[in-house]
């Protein structure tokens, strides 16, 4: 069974129409003829109608006309007519209408809320995905962060770690066997020109925040080489790369100075990842793969795969469009090509990992084809388990931010922004909360502001960095959400106080067009996860959850609760909010977001 076939099997309301409309197809087709697809593949087809009231699915009919000889119209009104015909028993399909080629449907959400609510409430649901899932048994490695020591770490740097972790959860959930992993930057041609700087004008180091110190060292350090010229750039630059060599050798009195100023940054990366929350399975360093991109530049030179051109080491893949792949320079040095190249071998021996990701920005689209396709040609069948999650820049209204330049923005800095404008927020609390409670509301705030801000536009596009949208608490952000969810807690409290429950058994008395739009939500909640997953683009479950609390607001606010008509209507409708904030809560958990229990 395919993952995609295994996610079908979930949704028992898809399932049915599609099986029920491939019945219906299969009918009426010409003599001796058979449908061209399953009725898993008729389910995958279903979409939601861009207007609600439209229906709850509606299904384009163009893909049936070459099978059945009929005009896509004309197949729509035929399954119309079939779907809603007498007789038909207690199905889901409750009405059909006809939109030019589309099939419009609506479901019974009575059936829905049935199925689904029971299943949230006693946490089973959360459960199926990962049940579900045929090819759990596979290893994923998902490679992500990857900061450069001596370098800042900045908000830019925030995309890729909110986008890994919420890619590490979500396959979780799904029921991968995953290993979340960090790449450290600690070698290259960078550090040896912080070091250059740092050494040649015998700098003195902060006592605090050494690692964010090392980040303007290295943008002074590219101006001072930039205003170089003829020898004496010549010269800088040699003893740039002798610095590079004695790192790479472990040799020389700049070694001594690497492994010092190396753990500034690693420190200040460790504070950053603990206050994100933001745990790694595997730590692997840039410095440690050396040795072995050595050995694998003089091995594959030696089989043939590596070649010499122009004094240095590369492979040729001209023929894959991919130009020139240099992996040994001529002074003797490797490249990150080369590194990356001895990691993939140890995730692939060490690891044994079936698929391996890497979480990295779209500048290095054309080193990872490079990086893939050498793999390739040195034999190793896991390059076609390789996958490269390009995502877009942070940039700044005024354009790209850059630790060369000096204008980025550091994390540590969005950090303290954050933390400093929601605690004038949550200063109105002061007199009722502790100042503990203060301070961890405003962490998981700012934490989950920053994550969505991060995480809710798709991978693909480049974000400009807004702190005041991401810190609305209204309008698809963090905090809106997090809102959402404390605001059902202390709903949940009062009805606890007014010896009010939530009633499972009523749910399917849940009949306001209210509730059944949220209903709907909550019940499509394993779908969009298993897809976010499957695409890679946790910013479809960001999407989901922000209408899913839009629908919440909506019922709340048409439909009275704790003063419902009866105890049956009350306990149905306390069922749907409890449903709600586990649904909530489990999906900013897939986010990497720990809502505050009140607000």
């Amino acid at each position: 069974m395919s993952q995609a076939t295994a996610h079908y099997r979930l949704d028992p309301c898809r399932q049915e129409i599609g099986e029920r409309i491939h019945a219906e197809l299969s009918k009426a087709l010409p003599a001796g003829a058979a449908l061209s697809l399953s009725a898993a593949d008729v389910s995958r087809l279903l979409e939601q109608p861009p207007d609600g009231k439209l229906g709850d699915y509606a299904l384009p009919c163009f893909r049936f006309a070459k099978d059945t000889k009929k005009k896509p119209q004309e197949v729509a009104e035929l399954l119309a007519a079939a779907l809603t015909a007498p007789g038909q028993g207690q199905g889901w399909v409750n009405g059909a209408t006809v939109a030019s080629a589309f099939l419009n449907l609506t479901v019974d959400k009575a059936k829905m809320a049935a199925a689904a609510l029971p299943a949230i409430l006693d946490g089973s649901y959360f459960r199926q995905l990962a049940a579900g899932n045929a090819q759990a048994s596979r290893r994923v490695m998902i490679e992500f962060s990857q900061p450069n020591t001596h370098k800042e770490f900045h908000v830019g740097h925030g995309r890729n770690v909110s986008l890994g972790n919420a890619v590490v959860r979500l396959f979780r959930y799904a029921g991968y066997d995953v290993l979340g992993a960090n790449y450290f930057g600690d070698d290259g041609t960078h550090i040896s020109t912080v070091l250059w700087h740092y050494t040649e004008n015998q700098l003195e180091a902060p006592a605090h925040k050494r690692g964010e110190w090392l980040g303007s060292v290295y943008v002074k350090a590219k101006a001072a080489l930039g205003a170089l010229e003829g020898e004496a750039k010549a010269a800088a630059l040699a003893k740039i790369s002798a610095i590079h060599r004695q790192i790479e050798t472990k040799t020389g009195p700049v070694y001594d100075l690497w492994r010092k100023t190396r753990q500034w940054s690693l420190d200040e990366f460790e504070e950053l990842y603990k206050w994100l929350d933001v745990p790694f399975d595997v730590r692997f360093y840039e410095s440690e793969e050396t040795d072995e991109a050595q050995r694998i530049v003089d091995e594959f030179q030696q089989k043939g795969v590596f070649a010499l051109d122009d004094g240095a080491i590369g492979v040729d893949l001209k023929a894959f469009k991919l130009g020139f792949c240099i992996l040994r320079k001529r002074d003797g040095n490797t490249l990150y090509a080369t590194k990356d190249l001895a990691l993939a071998r140890k995730k692939f021996a060490n690891y044994k990992i079936d698929r391996s990701v890497y979480v990295v920005a779209d500048e290095q689209n054309h080193h990872f084809k490079q990086v893939f396709k050498v793999l390739d040609l040195m034999g190793f069948a896991q390059a076609k388990g390789c996958y490269h999650l390009s995502y877009g820049m942070v940039v700044l209204p005024e354009g790209k931010m850059s630790s060369r330049d000096g204008n980025a923005v550091s994390f540590l800095q969005l950090r303290d922004m954050v933390l400093e404008e929601l605690t004038k927020i949550l200063a109105k609390y002061a007199a009722e909360w502790t100042p503990a409670e203060l301070a961890d509301t405003a962490h998981r705030l700012g934490d989950g502001a920053i994550k969505y801000g991060m995480i809710s536009t798709d991978p693909a596009k480049e974000i400009v960095f807004n702190i005041a949208d991401w810190l609305a608490f209204d309008g698809n952000s963090g905090p809106y959400l997090m809102y959402g969810y404390a605001r059902t807690q202390s709903i949940l409290r009062k009805a606890a106080e007014a010896k009010l429950a939530a009633d499972p058994a009523a749910v399917a008395s849940l009949t306001h067009p209210a509730e059944a739009e949220l209903i709907r939500y909550l019940y499509d909640f394993n779908q969009v996860a298993a897809s976010a997953a499957e695409l890679y683009k946790p910013s479809q479950l960001a999407t989901h959850l922000f209408y899913t609390t839009k629908a919440f607001n909506r019922f709340y606010a048409e439909v009275p609760v704790l003063k419902g008509d009866d105890a049956a209507q009350r306990g149905a409708r306390l069922a749907l909010i409890e449903a709600y904030s586990k649904v909530l809560k489990t999906g900013l958990g897939l986010l990497g977001i720990r809502p505050p229990e009140r607000m």
